[in-house]
Formats: C-alpha cells, sequence, structure tokens
C-alpha cells in the first residue's frame, strides 16, 4: 500500500504546538465532563474533577453529536485509546492489547477466551454515556483490567409516559447504513413508577474504499433487539435487561492465501438488578447485579502456506465456540462517620467454555482433525474502598481485592480419543491508594497508584489452536500477569477554561506470549513490559465567534523486554497520537448546532520480535476531518462527518488501511 508521509511531520509538529498553547491556554470542554459523577475510577460515587484515579467520561450529548458508525468510533479520541481492526473492532489503553481490557456494559463483564480480545457487543445508538478508566483498576473493576475498563451504560425509560426515536445512517464509504428505533417511557404503576424501553437496530457495511482501492473481504454487520423494564417504589428500583445482539465480519488480510471469516459472534444475555438508597443511616446504597449470557462464536480460516518451491500445504480450519458466563456482583456503599465513606462488594463469574474444532491440513492427501474441548473458569472475589476526607482539601482513598480463581479442563477428545485433563487454580491480594488535594475549587491535583490483573484465558491454559503451519499447545501452568501503575494528574476547570493532563507509569510482568519452534508451540508467562506517558485533553473558549480551539494527546514510550533478554521501544506503539481541531458552535432562530475541523494521527509506528527484526511497521500519518451536528428543534438532528478531507493513503498501526475521502451522515428524530 501507497503511504503518504507528507503530512506526517507537520501534523506532529502542529500537535505538538498546539498542545503546547492549549495546555497554556487551558480549556472549556463539553468533551470530558469534569463535573460527572462516577463510580468506575474508586466505587463510591465521585465527580471526575475530584477521582483519583485518570478518567474520562462521553456523555449523552456528546453521543448524540457524533456519528454512531460503531462504539470503536466514539471511543477514537479518548486520550491513551486506540483502537484494533481484525475484522471486528477492539479498544486497546495505553498500548495494551484488547485482551487487557475490562468491557461492561451496565457494569457486567463481557468475557473472551481468544487472543483477540473482547468486542464491545452492544448497539451504540442505545447507549446513554460511556465511562472509561485508563490504566490499572482491578481493585474496583475485576480481573482484565491491566490497561483500563469501557463501562457502557445504556438508555433506560423516557422521562414522558411515550417516546419514539429513529436514527438512519449512511456510511459512503463502504456502501454501509446503520438504523435503529427504540419506544420508551415511564408511567405510574400503583405505588410507583414503571419505565421500559425496547430497541431495534441494524447495521451492514460492505468492503472499504480507500484512496488506493477496496479492500476486499472487510465486510461487516450487526442487528440488535434489547427490552428493558424497570420499577421504582421509594429507596428501591428494581430492573430487567434482555439483549440479542448478533455481529459477523470478513477479516481483511490483504493475502489471497489467508481468508478469515467470523459468521457468527451472537450474544443472548438477561440480567436483574436492584438498587436501594438511604436504607439506613449508615447505608447510602445497596445493589444487586445479576446476569446470565451466551456467545457463539463461528471462525473460519483457509490457509496456504509455501513449504518450498514446489510444495505448498493448505489448512482449511472451522472453529465453533460456544461460552456460558454466569455473574453476580453485590456492592454497599456505607458511611460510618461523616468525613469518610466505605465501600464493600462480592464478585462471582462462572464462565463456562466449549469448543468443536475441524482442521484439515492437506500436503499429499488431506488429514483430518477433530476436536472436542469443554473447560471452566469460576472467580470469586472480595473487594472493599475507604476514602476519608483528611482535611478540608485533602482526600485519600485505599482499598484492597482478594481473588479466587480456579479453571479446569473438563473434557479433551481428539479424533474420538479422550485427552489428558489439567487444572489451574490462583489466589491473591491487589492494592489500590489515591490522593486527591483541591488547592482552591478550580484545580484538582492527584496521586493514584494502582494493580492490574489478568487470569490466562481458558484458550491459552488448555486448548490446542492451528494456525498455517504452527500449531500452539495450551499450558496449564501459567500465571496471570500483573501490572501495577502510578500517576499523577492535574484538573482545571474554571469558566472558559478546563484541562485534564496525567503523567503515567506502568510496569506489567508474567504477560503471556507464544514460544514456538516454527512448527509447534506453546503460552509462557516470559515478556515483561514498561510504559511512560503524558495525557491531555484542553480546550479554550476563545469568546470569538464561539470558537473553541482543543487538543487529545497522548505522548507514550511502551518497552518490552522478551524472554531472551532483548529490548525494544518498538512495541507497536506510537509516540504520539491523538486529535486537535477548532470548535465552532453556532445557532441561527431555533436551529442550532456545531462545526468542529480537526486533525486525527498518529506517530510511525513498528514492532520488534525478540531477535531485533521488525515484524511490523506503520508510517506515520495526519488525516484531515469535518464533523458538523445540526439541532432543527422538534426532537430533530442530524451529523454529519466528512473524513479525509485530503483523500490520503494512510494505515493506523493494527487497523486496516483507512477509508476513501467520504461521507458519514445520521439523521435522528424523537417524537
Amino acid at each position: 500500500m501507497r503511504q503518504s508521509n507528507t503530512p506526517t511531520l507537520s501534523c506532529l509538529l502542529l500537535s505538538a504546538a498546539f498542545g503546547l498553547y492549549a495546555t497554556a491556554a487551558l480549556a472549556e470542554d463539553d468533551y470530558i465532563l469534569l463535573e460527572t459523577i462516577t463510580v468506575i475510577g474508586t466505587g463510591l460515587p465521585t465527580e471526575v474533577m475530584e477521582n483519583p484515579a485518570s478518567i474520562t467520561v462521553i456523555s449523552g450529548d456528546e453521543l448524540k453529536n457524533t456519528a454512531p458508525v460503531s462504539i470503536a468510533s466514539l471511543l477514537r479520541d479518548v486520550p491513551g485509546v486506540q483502537i484494533n481492526e481484525e475484522g471486528i473492532e477492539r479498544i486497546s489503553i495505553r498500548g495494551e492489547t484488547s485482551r487487557r481490557l475490562a468491557i461492561t456494559i451496565d457494569d457486567q463483564k463481557l468475557t473472551d477466551h481468544t487472543n483477540y480480545g473482547q468486542p464491545i457487543l452492544a448497539d451504540p445508538t442505545t447507549i446513554e454515556r460511556i465511562e472509561v478508566v485508563r490504566g490499572s483498576s482491578s481493585v474496583v473493576s475485576g480481573s482484565r483490567a491491566i490497561g483500563g475498563v469501557v463501562n457502557i451504560i445504556t438508555k433506560k425509560g423516557a422521562d414522558t409516559p411515550f417516546e419514539l426515536s429513529t436514527t438512519t445512517g449512511y456510511m459512503s464509504a463502504t456502501g454501509g447504513y446503520r438504523t435503529s428505533a427504540s419506544a420508551s417511557g415511564t408511567v405510574q404503576a400503583g405505588a410507583g413508577a414503571l419505565d421500559y424501553r425496547f430497541d431495534i437496530g441494524l447495521m451492514d457495511q460492505g468492503n472499504r474504499q480507500t484512496p488506493d482501492g477496496e479492500l476486499d473481504h472487510s465486510g461487516v454487520s450487526d442487528d440488535n433487539l434489547s427490552l428493558h423494564l424497570g420499577y421504582r417504589t421509594g429507596n428501591h428500583y428494581f430492573g430487567l435487561k434482555g439483549q440479542a445482539y448478533d455481529l459477523a465480519a470478513e477479516v481483511y488480510t490483504g493475502d489471497g492465501d489467508f481468508i478469515i471469516d467470523l459468521p457468527h459472534r451472537d450474544l443472548r444475555k438477561i440480567s436483574g438488578f436492584y438498587e436501594g438508597t438511604n436504607l439506613t443511616p449508615w447505608l447510602n446504597r445497596l445493589s444487586v447485579d445479576a446476569y446470565h449470557q451466551t456467545i457463539d462464536r463461528e471462525f473460519n480460516s483457509d490457509v496456504t502456506v509455501a513449504l518450498n518451491p514446489m510444495m505448498s500445504m493448505n489448512v482449511l480450519s472451522t472453529s465453533i465456540d460456544g461460552q456460558e458466563t454466569s455473574g453476580l456482583n453485590i456492592k454497599a456503599e456505607m458511611q460510618f462517620s461523616a468525613n469518610s465513606r466505605t465501600l464493600a462488594g462480592f464478585e462471582y463469574e462462572d464462565d463456562a467454555l466449549t469448543t468443536d474444532k475441524n482442521i484439515v491440513a492437506t500436503i499429499v492427501a488431506p488429514i483430518t482433525t477433530i476436536r472436542h474441548d469443554e473447560a471452566k473458569i469460576r472467580t470469586a472475589s472480595l473487594y472493599g474502598q475507604h476514602e476519608i476526607s483528611l482535611s478540608e482539601s485533602l482526600t485519600a482513598n485505599v482499598g484492597a481485592r482478594w481473588y479466587d480463581v480456579s479453571a479446569d479442563h473438563n473434557e479433551a477428545v481428539e479424533n474420538g480419543v479422550e485427552g489428558e485433563v489439567s487444572s489451574n487454580y490462583d489466589s491473591l491480594v491487589l492494592g489500590a491508594a489515591g490522593l486527591v488535594w483541591l488547592p482552591n475549587s478550580d484545580l484538582v491535583l492527584r496521586a493514584n497508584l494502582s494493580q492490574g490483573y489478568i487470569y490466562p484465558t481458558l484458550g491459552q491454559m488448555f486448548l490446542t489452536a492451528t494456525g498455517g503451519d504452527v500449531t500452539l499447545e495450551g499450558n496449564p501452568d501459567l500465571k496471570p500477569e500483573r501490572a501495577t501503575t502510578f500517576e499523577l494528574g492535574a484538573r482545571y476547570n474554571a469558566g472558559a477554561t478546563t484541562l485534564d493532563a496525567t503523567v503515567f507509569y506502568t510496569d506489567a510482568t508474567d504477560y503471556i506470549t507464544t514460544v514456538s519452534d516454527g512448527t509447534t508451540g506453546t503460552y509462557e508467562n516470559v515478556d515483561q513490559a514498561k510504559s511512560w506517558g503524558l495525557e491531555i485533553y484542553a480546550e479554550h473558549d476563545l469568546d470569538l465567534w464561539k470558537l473553541a480551539p482543543y487538543a487529545s494527546l497522548s505522548a507514550m514510550r511502551r518497552q518490552l523486554c522478551h524472554a531472551n533478554g532483548y529490548k525494544t521501544f518498538d512495541s507497536g506503539t506510537p509516540d504520539l497520537f491523538g486529535r486537535i481541531g477548532l470548535r465552532k458552535v453556532w445557532d441561527i432562530d431555533q436551529v442550532s448546532g456545531t462545526f468542529d475541523l480537526y486533525v486525527r494521527g498518529e506517530s510511525g509506528v513498528a514492532y520488534r520480535d525478540d531477535s531485533g527484526a521488525i515484524t511490523d511497521s506503520t508510517s506515520g500519518y495526519g488525516m484531515l476531518n469535518l464533523r458538523t451536528d445540526v439541532d432543527f428543534g422538534n426532537g430533530m438532528s442530524l451529523v454529519t462527518e466528512l473524513i479525509n478531507l485530503t483523500d490520503r493513503s494512510y494505515t493506523p498501526y493494527g487497523q486496516m488501511p483507512g477509508a476513501e475521502r467520504s461521507v458519514n451522515l445520521f439523521l435522528t428524530k424523537t417524537f
């Protein structure tokens, strides 16, 4: 693919210069809401401004003014966040892979046992807001939160007895569409109020068009059906939710001899929840979440590998996985004194996986291997968080979580022959601590130390995977991966100016990677990583023609230490990435909206293996875009995104080549 290097240096210099300006000027910000209450940083309801963790909240208003192409697209410009595309979009934070990220929907986890990581299985038009924690957060948010947490909060019933809303969108780069409709409301029922919501949505995108041509085999589609019922009486709220979400994708590889299809990744989920507030003088809040979900996944690959100039091997592989997960989370928020708050909780997760694999390898004659495996992980944890006001301006937070995890390989059958099974067990305690200082009402300084933890997947411990000419065997002796993050941050919010800046350092150990001799291999805890970085969001209202320049930038250095001791900063993470732009607010009579002209880009990226050889790389890029939103009143709004205005070729690291000059157009009407 042709790479456009011309704008890279100028865009990076512009990014740096603008970042310095915005840091000095500070910011007014409708993207990071510093007064928003969130619980994912400390487990206790806390404003973003006073939260010791690195928090970003994307509000309902911001979501309404952004084209809902996908959830990943909504998160693309959060500091520290990157997108990975392997047919299905996934999220990574601070250079950590998608597998090391906790994804929750209404505080209930999604789980995954592949090496790719967990995609977000939800319709973007059903989201009320998104909360993101950047950095290790396993004390509050549980396992997998090494890189951070993305919590999707879905919409509930409307305030009126009945409201109908429809959204229709077109994406020209893929000839695709997204359409959705919802009916919602709140009605009186006996002594309380019943709220309800019903959502239906469809999305379909064809092959992506780029400045260099069409990307064959790159389409994706999803459909969603969900229902919410809630009942509030006095201090008590009871709720029930159901969801059916289907996702299918083709994986663009750029190689006609390597074809991957993901025809099914289907989620079925039912959940119930209860929340009681001010139940006793010391019990401020009690919540109980319980859910049961299944994920059915089909993965097909067709790989041809040249063994020598005269001979090749073809491998056809089909994997049909069934995942069944049940979870329970009980939390109590207590206050025993005027200057302190305490959170105590219990979480349990039962995660079972059944896989059936059919592999046909052909060199001269076909050789068929049929495998059936059943395995399960059970995770129980107790956790607590305590907040105490040391003075009027200084607050301390301390927390800990105890884990007890067991995994069992219950059945392993290959070509009708029973194989050996094994198990794995782990128990440990993690901790977190933070300080928040308010020198005045406009400025907050914070320091935070937190730990992350991820237990090996069932695939890494027990399953056999074949890809091309390499067969990987599971390793039941794997240890969990762990990380510790140190952060210093500052938030400023006064009038027309807002700033949120974080300096961080993360030390991760016992990374699980593949160790192979070229034909067979396994998984081992052998790699480590150290990451340093600066994340900044800044915006300033010039009060001139209602213009607001802003910057959302991340600067990182990430060092990998491979098993043989080789260390490299070419770790697959750009040194600089983010977005800078200029936003204008306007209104004419009853019509209002914004124009947002911005550049999104990243520096060049390379990845070196343990021999020092570069195995993957991309050039840096800068891409010019324009977003507009119009509120016509009467419940009608329009969002238009003009992407890649200069029609340049670019490939973000870990993604497909970027789309050509294109438009995303979404119209919403609420009755």
